[in-house]
């Protein structure tokens, strides 16, 4: 038992889940900025909103220990499916469940909204919370609602690891230039690059983001821009680390 090796990775065909790119090189990466940045130690309890097909479950196999406890869920099933079966197995305290909420890109037909939707997890639960491009996808009703669940399952010594397309007065001049990927048009408090498939890719402005972790008791620790909108970065999207 417990043995990384004995663990391919996930088949190709299922990219959708974890967008593409090199998974074990990004999903490693955005661990370690959890190690070195939020001070994530190998008994912790964390978990992965949107786990796709464990692209931050893999590095954390070779990190956490067996004190340590990982939980994801995700609305795609093939992806839980995929990590139930050839994770979970061999990582006992590696969990995953999926989970109906409704997402126009990604879950059409479900029934759940998540602006309704209650995590399956007691309070003061973990000790990391990470979303790895999920708040790019939802609308605003729904990231409040998430933000609430994270302040209610986090413990008070807790952090989380978000990413974002952040609209500020640097990555508007940058869209205006032609320099980002997104070319963003703003509906109220929001952004999308598509208004015929507008959770395809949301952005938000970076002072409601904050007043709204204000709200839910966290605080910013760091912010690393990314370069969807053009800045020179190590990172695509936009990377916010909170503390309590």
């Amino acid at each position: 038992m417990r043995d990384i090796n004995n663990i391919v990775d996930p088949p190709e065909d299922l990219h959708i889940c974890f967008g593409g790119g090199d998974f074990r090189k990004i999903g490693s990466k955005m661990v370690t900025f959890c190690k070195e940045k939020l001070d994530l130690t190998p008994n912790e309890s964390v978990l992965d909103i949107g786990c796709g097909i464990g692209r931050l479950a893999f590095p954390l196999l070779e990190y956490l220990s067996e004190n340590g406890r990982y939980e994801g869920f995700d609305t795609f099933p093939v992806g839980v499916k995929w990590c139930s079966e050839n994770i979970t197995p061999e990582f006992p305290n590696f969990k995953f469940q999926l989970v109906d909420i409704f997402n126009t890109t990604y879950n059409p037909y479900a029934q759940t909204k998540a602006s309704e939707f209650i995590f399956p997890y007691e309070d003061n639960t973990f000790d990391l919370v990470m979303l790895n491009s999920v708040f790019t996808h939802m609308m605003p009703d729904d990231i409040i609602n998430y933000l609430s669940e994270i302040d209610r399952v986090l413990k008070d010594t807790g952090r989380v690891f978000v990413t974002y397309f952040l609209i500020n007065k640097e990555s508007s001049e940058l869209m205006k230039s032609g320099k980002s990927v997104h070319d963003f048009q703003k509906f109220g408090i929001f952004y999308t690059s598509d208004p015929k498939e507008p959770m395809d890719a949301v952005g938000y402005d970076e002072h409601f983001m904050f007043n709204l972790f204000e709200k839910y008791n966290l605080k910013i620790k760091e912010v690393l821009y990314g370069t969807w909108c053009g800045h020179n970065a190590g990172n695509h999207q936009d990377i916010v680390l909170l503390t309590r």
